[in-house]
């Protein structure tokens, strides 16, 4: 939980978390031999309780810092329960992955002291297979930043809505295809 409550402390609001900042203290980008289009900047973290993260925006070091839309954390040896995140979170939801199965489990709203806007955990496990939801151990979080609450078919996600200050110095060239399907033109 000491892990837990550093991160949720470097995404607090008054330290202004960006991509680039938080790449630099998470990891080193993982490397792509195929160049596939990931979507996500895909990290070697330098806490080897995980096996990966990824952050998004996906920037190169030349392009400018911007703020994070998504930060994620897994591995077979990390474990948290959600309890745990419970206590810290209060409020949260639970929805069956209708696309590839499974149960999300969705801590939002959180507190406006935090840059993220909600936690997103899951399991493989069906609802109706957790005897205690608060006892359940996953092996991965993730952070989500954004102001509009969506549902789909795997779950709950944010996005943003509001043009922050970095996406709005953008010429529109310039704009990668998640900022102009998302609608921050």
């Amino acid at each position: 939980m000491d892990w837990f409550d550093s991160i949720c402390d470097i995404l607090r609001k008054n330290a202004n978390p960006t991509t680039h900042t938080l790449e630099n203290i998470i990891g080193t980008e993982k490397p792509n031999p195929k160049n596939e289009i990931r979507g996500s900047k895909f990290l070697d973290t330098y806490d080897k309780r995980f096996r990966g993260a990824c952050i998004n925006p996906n920037l190169t070091s030349d392009q400018p810092d911007q703020p994070i839309d998504y930060l994620g954390f897994w591995g077979a040896t990390f474990k948290i329960k959600i309890g745990d995140i419970h206590k810290r979170f209060n409020d949260y939801k639970t929805v069956i992955n209708t696309y590839d199965g499974g149960t999300q489990i969705f801590f939002y709203p959180v507190s406006e002291e935090f840059e993220f806007t909600a936690i997103d955990c899951w399991t493989d496990k069906d609802e109706s297979e957790i005897a205690n939801l608060f006892d359940l151990e996953v092996h991965g979080v993730t952070f989500k930043f954004g102001d509009h609450l969506v549902q789909g078919r795997d779950g709950y996600s944010m996005r943003r809505t509001k043009t922050t200050g970095a996406n709005s110095t953008l010429p529109k060239a310039g704009r990668t295809w998640w900022q102009k399907l998302f609608g921050s033109e």
